[in-house]
């Protein structure tokens, strides 16, 4: 979400990975509930901006449910060290080119600091889990796990994706919608990053 910028449907459509009708619709509904209009100087329906980022935010957050929307794998890691593991991550994704983007506390930390993780939540590509695995020696575990790989609903979770102490983290309001509704202290969390570093 890019309050200041206007975005033609196409672009918008090829930047979220959707089909122009998709997002056509999207759009439209949008305007509806009045969280966004034509741009200025365009007298079709060539480009739109956000006009009610903040509402927007909320409205996405409310429906926005991490733990269900994604596919969660539990792992178990003889790092125990937070700072430690996460330069292990860089490491692995610098030699191998495995891509990867933090959220939740892990994320929120590094960007915002408010609660300290415990465990390492990262979305991967699906197709990458098992090279993940491998390079960072991690053990599947039912239930306890202190890193979770997360295959994310949609690839547009890496949208945005930026590095914060050497490391990727997702954008910002991915990070805000992710902890959300996510119920180890998420809800805290996610209204100190929108104070302090979302700012609507």
């Amino acid at each position: 979400m890019e309050p200041k910028r206007e975005w033609s449907i196409l672009r918008l459509s090829k930047t979220a990975g959707v089909s122009y009708a998709h997002a056509y619709k999207i759009v439209q509904a949008l305007i509806k509930m009045g969280l966004c209009r034509r741009a200025e100087n365009y007298r079709i329906m060539a480009k739109v901006k956000v006009v009610n980022p903040g509402e927007l935010l909320t409205r996405w957050a409310n429906v926005h449910e991490y733990s269900l929307m994604n596919k969660i794998s539990s792992y178990y890691s003889e790092e125990k060290n937070v700072e430690r593991f996460l330069g292990k991550l860089s490491q692995v994704s610098k030699k191998t080119g495995l891509i990867y983007a933090l959220t939740l506390h892990a994320g929120a930390n590094l960007v915002a600091p408010f609660v300290r993780p415990v465990d390492i939540h990262f979305y991967v590509k699906p197709n990458e889990i098992e090279a993940w695995m491998k390079n960072l020696k991690l053990k599947p575990i039912e239930f306890g796990g202190n890193i979770h790989l997360v295959e994310p609903h949609d690839e547009g979770v890496f949208y945005g994706t930026r590095k914060r102490g050497g490391v990727n983290v997702v954008s910002n309001v991915q990070l805000y919608i992710d902890l959300y509704n996510y119920p180890a202290r998420g809800r805290e969390a996610a209204e100190h990053l929108r104070r302090t570093v979302i700012g609507f």
